[in-house]
């Protein structure tokens, strides 16, 4: 009874380290995050990563958003809540975004065996009109 027992834990702590190996975390690339901008030069990433902007009403986003290997997603949410952008970076890689209401903007990335670029900009009211 005991050496069954003690092949049936074996047993689970195996699939245990297995299950966590496999959905390791990791990101090799360049991170930038500034209160106006965003941008991944991913090499390799897997798992999640966040950032928040501090944008104004008028305020334009310029995008670039290219999945080049394995899963990519992407969400942007306003201040509300919110989503005003949600993709993975296959259909539209250069676009933007019209800021609507000023605040806090959520950037939520994630990513399974990815490879790719996120580039986001702030281009503000003032800077357009000059």
């Amino acid at each position: 009874m005991r050496r069954k027992l003690l092949i049936y834990l074996l047993a689970i702590s195996g699939l245990f380290v297995f299950l966590t190996a496999c959905n390791q975390k990791n990101f090799t690339g360049i991170r930038v995050a500034n209160p106006d901008s965003y941008s991944l030069d991913i090499e390799q990433m897997n798992g999640t990563d966040t950032h928040t902007l501090n944008l104004s009403e008028g305020d334009v986003l310029t995008i670039r958003f290219e999945a080049e290997n394995g899963k990519l997603h992407m969400e942007i949410k306003a201040p509300d809540g919110t989503l005003i952008y949600t993709g993975n970076g296959e259909e539209a890689t250069d676009f933007t975004v019209n800021i609507s209401e000023s605040g806090e903007y959520s950037v939520f990335v994630e990513a399974h065996k990815a490879r790719g670029k996120i580039y986001i900009q702030r281009i503000a009211v003032q800077e357009e009109k000059k």
